[in-house]
């Protein structure tokens, strides 16, 4: 009743849908939003609404929404249990889906590309599907169901082959793990049935634990289809602990159904319960019950070991060893030759060389990685040693530079020193000339004033004396070097500074800068003290001095040396 109401839902919104929409591309292509949105929680109103697109439009849709449409149409299809081996178009949709993405497309076209090989018959290529679909899924780490989806199809894989117990519960407890993660409370109970089919062969009462609980919610979901899942779990739980009369009084229902209406078939899960049923007659001693139930038991399922395995314990029970015997030896072939193609499948090696695969990629991957890296560090380091080597070689030349210039300068200095020390030789030389002089003008002045007394005969002889000693225009410049090697610059930085000045007024300044009284320097330049201090006068106003000549001379020479 729950998938009719389901099919009628889904109807009814692919009719709504249908109406609702404008004809053409974009009817379908709410069409296809609709299926994507019901594909997780209703996979058959999904089928419907894929179904309803016309299709003639497909051809018309973009490139992308053709390739959505037959993936879509993949995933409802196998979702709604029906055959996918015959899918031609999953290819194209995974390699569409490898080349533009997204991620979660492409992983979910990989899923639905291992499924259409298994149903093919090519488990190899299924299982190199899903790995490559694990290894998406878990680097994105944002999708719980689909990694236990996922985690669920490899188990399958496994189961199928008979072999590798151990691993298909792993797989599976996993899955389950990622179903509890998500809340998803259809999920969780199918991973606990699926946990229990896998766990009886080896831990039969944890299975029952994982049975009772998936029962719990399917009777809480009113999942009809997975009860009798539950029911059938229980029976092989019951048929492995040896409790018979309890497989008889749970498959009591399904068998009087089964007399009553003959012609009807029923399903798996139905038909393992009968077989549990038979087995258990069977070995209670009850051939014949157990023989009645051979007819209602589909012939498909009763395809290989199971229907020598079930013929095995009537003739058992009957005490017809020859036939049992036979049975056995025909079972056990079956079984061997089953469990040998398993084997030769090598599933696990097949995981192993691929995670192996993957672990190597990884590895050229990060060897790749260290070795550009290291080429980046080794060029860091290159041009660093590059650039300290230049800063070295501009600072040994900047050094030998420094040293160029401070020999330069140190020479320069000591020119200058000797330089100096030369021109204070020659000034104190042509000092004491000068001095020399004035004591022989003064000698011969006295002898003069004893000559001729005061009279006017002496003005003409002091005149020539002074002209004869000293001549004013090389007075003056013996003067000037006097003063320029006692102050250098002294004078020069008086005419910068007072460029009103005259020769003489500076003269009259180095005279004064020479500590000469005033009476030899109106003998020096002729001329008498009145007219010495009219001239003292006009040079004090030429550089804005108040005061006297003098004191500011001596001013300046204070500055000079304080400088």
């Amino acid at each position: 009743m729950g998938r009719i109401s389901r099919i009628s839902a889904a109807v009814l919104t692919a009719c709504l849908l249908v109406l609702s929409c404008a004809p053409g591309s974009r009817e379908a292509r709410t069409l296809l939003s609709a299926a994507d949105s019901l594909m997780d929680t209703d996979p058959y109103a999904a089928l419907y609404s894929l179904m309803s697109i016309d299709s003639t439009i497909i051809p018309t849709l973009r490139k992308k929404e053709r390739t959505k449409y037959f993936l879509l149409r993949t995933q409802a299809k196998y979702k709604c249990c029906l055959p996918i081996g015959s899918d031609t178009t999953i290819g194209m949709v995974t390699d569409y889906y490898k080349r533009k993405g997204p991620a979660s497309r492409y992983a979910s076209a990989l899923c639905m590309r291992g499924a259409v090989e298994f149903e093919r018959g090519n488990p190899v290529s299924a299982l190199e599907d899903y790995k490559e679909a694990e290894h998406i899924i878990n680097s994105r780490g944002t999708d719980p169901v689909a990694s236990g989806l996922l985690h669920t199809r490899i188990a399958e894989l496994y189961q199928q082959t008979f072999v590798n117990d151990s691993i298909t519960v792993d797989r599976y407890r996993k899955a389950l793990d990622c179903f509890l993660q998500s809340d998803r409370r259809d999920l969780i109970m199918k991973g606990r049935f699926s946990l229990a089919r896998a766990l009886l062969p080896v831990s039969p009462e944890e299975a029952y634990s994982n049975i009772l609980a998936g029962t719990v919610l399917a009777r809480k979901l009113k999942d009809s289809t997975m009860l009798k899942v539950a029911r059938e779990l229980e029976t092989s739980y019951l048929l492995i602990t040896r409790q018979y009369g309890e497989i008889i009084r749970t498959a009591g229902p399904l068998i009087r159904k089964m007399e009553q209406n003959p012609d009807k078939t029923v399903c798996k899960s139905g038909a393992n319960v009968l077989m549990s049923a038979c087995i258990a007659y069977a070995r209670c001693g009850y051939p014949d019950s157990a023989r009645a139930i051979l007819p209602h038991i589909p012939g498909n399922t009763l395809e290989g070991s199971s229907y020598h395995m079930l013929r095995y314990e009537i003739a058992l029970s009957e005490g017809d060893l020859d036939s049992a015997l036979f049975h056995h030896l025909n079972m056990d072939r079956l079984t061997d030759s089953t469990l040998a193609e398993g084997y030769k499948l090598h599933l696990r090696g097949v995981e192993k060389r691929f995670e192996t695969g993957r672990i190597r990629e990884r590895y050229s991957s990060m060897q790749a990685r260290y070795l550009s890296l290291y080429i980046i560090l080794l060029g860091l380091l290159c041009t660093i040693s590059i650039i300290f080597s230049l800063i070295y070689i501009r600072n040994i030349r900047l050094k030998r530079e420094i040293e160029k210039c401070t020999d330069i300068i140190r020479v320069l200095n000591e020119e200058k020193d000797s330089s100096k020390s030369n021109t204070q030789t020659i000034a104190g030389k042509e000092s004491t000339v000068i001095s020399e002089e004035m004591l022989k003008v003064t000698d011969e002045l006295i002898e003069a004033y004893y000559k001729y007394g005061r009279t006017k005969a002496i003005t003409e002889q002091v005149k020539t004396i002074l002209r004869h000693h000293f001549n004013e225009e090389g007075t003056m410049v013996k003067v000037r070097r006097i003063v320029d090697a006692t102050y250098p610059g002294f004078l020069s930085g008086l005419e910068t500074s007072y460029p009103s000045l005259k020769e003489k007024d500076i003269y009259i300044i180095a005279l004064t800068a020479c500590g000469f009284s005033t009476g030899t320097i109106c003998a020096l330049r002729r001329i008498t003290e009145s007219s010495l201090y009219v001239e003292k006068t006009r040079i004090a106003r030429k550089i804005g001095e108040t005061g006297s000549l003098s004191d500011f001379v001596q001013k300046a020479l204070q500055n000079y040396n304080a400088s």
